[in-house]
């Protein structure tokens, strides 16, 4: 895949990730959806730094 798909990926996820957080604010959710929303943002961040190391790697082999 080229880097500049990857890279796109990348933050997608961030977006996503900010998403996720900015839900986070509203007052009214329950416990479980916090629970939700958390597991949510970890996943994110773990499929963006997952996206971004990969990316880095290929920058260094071209």
């Amino acid at each position: 895949m080229e880097i500049e798909k990857l890279m796109a990926c990348y933050c997608k996820a961030r977006e996503v990730q900010s998403f996720y957080t900015n839900c986070l604010t509203n007052d009214s959710l329950s416990p479980k959806e916090r629970y939700l929303l958390i597991n949510l943002i970890k996943n994110a961040s773990l499929s963006s730094n997952l996206l971004r190391g990969y990316c880095q790697i290929q920058a260094n082999e071209i």
